[in-house]
């Protein structure tokens, strides 16, 4: 096979597998790295496995970090990039479907590849770049078959977790998964509510984040494997077919894996409330629930402005009905939101998803692109007016007056209805307190 890779994380890969092999003991890369270098990916981290004991190997390199020494597991610090370098090993019974009981060291590679989850994870590459294969990982690499080592209902009740990553490696390789596999997760699948959130969202994550987002989603429906999740996640885990399908069709017309999610629950129907609870049961970090929430409350704001706005478009002036919850909406919610809320909306239009009636929405979705370049301030600091300006003049203790008054403001000149020049907007912020 040749040398798996070139640059310095690899140089010193090699490094770290000669000083254990000048040692007398055997070292290989293992793992993802593997698979990727012969799908000819990126490889950003390399793994190895090596027939040294965990405390052999803290004395060969003069730094290193002491991971998981119960599971063999000893972290190697190189000058650039570090390792995680794993004793040979084979596993008791498994704890909560999640973690060994027990892992007994050994010394055969063969046996340690035996007990990974998929074969075209359990492949090796020594130090000349030899592959060792002993499942026939690579011919299922090329056939893009996700099959479990061994009996696959083992595996899987061993880490339930593995059926998450069954069908987000279908996804991403654009593959299959073999048909004993496929028959052990839908088996096993109430299992998963043994897997803590956290690991579901990266899981999650990493699929809706990949080239097919829709393939995983659609074995994830077919399965039915995320009704079985610790904490309920609502209608991502629906199987009403019907309503799915033109949000498959709707998934890659957005990009990001927040509008992808923001996509699926608008898809849904799912309200803001019932949105919160599910970003919460999924454990999104703060910045993911901004990104997918703010859609979904740029949605609510839109819809009731639209369904408002269709009785004022009806009289004289009443297009501006129609651009002020939009501008409303920017301002509470911020570019991004507004952005991401056209982004799907136009996806799901375009693939006739169900949603909101078109007559309350059209105009935001007709319009609201050259809306947003339209509008000559994004923010309230963008304005030519500052609370302290406001108090001073006003002679009046803060209080939510302020924040109304420096709103309207900002909605006038986004509104092109004042300048954005201080005096005017001194005059008009402190006459619109005057008269609330």
């Amino acid at each position: 096979m040749g040398i798996i890779g070139k640059g310095e994380l690899f140089t010193e890969a090699h490094d770290v597998m000669k000083r254990l092999m000048a040692e007398g003991y055997q070292a290989y890369m293992v793992g993802g790295c593997v698979r990727d270098s012969l799908l000819g990916r990126p490889i950003n981290d390399v793994d190895i496995a090596t027939s040294a004991l965990p405390e052999q190997v803290l004395s060969l390199f003069p730094r290193v970090v002491p991971t998981g020494l119960q599971h063999g597991t000893v972290t190697v610090v190189m000058p650039t990039n570090t390792y995680e370098v794993t004793t040979f090993r084979k596993e008791s019974a498994y704890e909560g479907h999640r973690r060994p009981e027990e892992v007994e060291f050994i010394g055969d590679l063969d046996e340690d590849l035996m007990r990974r989850d998929f074969t075209i994870n359990a492949m090796a590459i020594d130090a000349d770049g030899e592959l060792h294969d002993p499942f026939g990982g690579e011919a299922d690499l090329e056939q893009r078959l996700i099959r479990c080592v061994g009996n696959a209902e083992q595996r899987f009740r061993e880490d339930a977790l593995r059926m998450l990553r069954c069908v987000r490696f279908a996804a991403i390789l654009s593959g299959r998964i073999a048909k004993s596999t496929w028959r052990a997760l839908c088996h096993e699948k109430s299992t998963l509510v043994f897997v803590a959130m956290e690991r579901v969202r990266d899981e999650l994550w990493k699929l809706t984040a990949g080239a097919d987002p829709a393939r995983g989603w659609a074995l994830l429906l077919r399965s039915g494997l995320l009704q079985h999740t610790k904490e309920p996640l609502g209608a991502l885990a629906s199987t009403e077919s019907t309503r799915w399908q033109p949000l498959l069709c709707a998934l890659g017309r957005v990009t990001s894996p927040e509008l992808r999610l923001a996509l699926l629950l608008l898809g849904h129907e799912v309200d803001k409330g019932e949105a919160k609870r599910i970003a919460l049961a999924l454990r999104l970090s703060g910045a993911q629930q901004d990104a997918v929430l703010g859609v979904l409350r740029a949605e609510a704001r839109l819809a009731a402005g639209g369904n408002a706005a269709l009785a004022a478009a009806a009289v004289p002036g009443g297009a501006q009905a129609w651009r002020r919850p939009f501008a409303q909406a920017l301002f509470a919610y911020g570019e991004d939101a507004l952005r991401g809320w056209l982004a799907c909306r136009s996806a799901l239009a375009g693939v006739g998803a169900a949603g909101e009636p078109a007559a309350a929405v059209q105009p935001f979705l007709q319009h609201g692109q050259a809306w947003l370049e339209d509008i000559p301030v994004r923010r309230l600091q963008d304005i030519a007016l500052t609370g302290s300006d406001l108090l001073q003049a006003a002679d009046r203790v803060a209080g939510p007056w302020l924040g109304h008054s420096l709103e309207a403001a900002w909605l006038a000149v986004a509104l092109q209805e004042v300048p954005n020049e201080r005096e005017v907007l001194l005059k008009y912020a402190v006459k619109e307190w005057k008269e609330r």
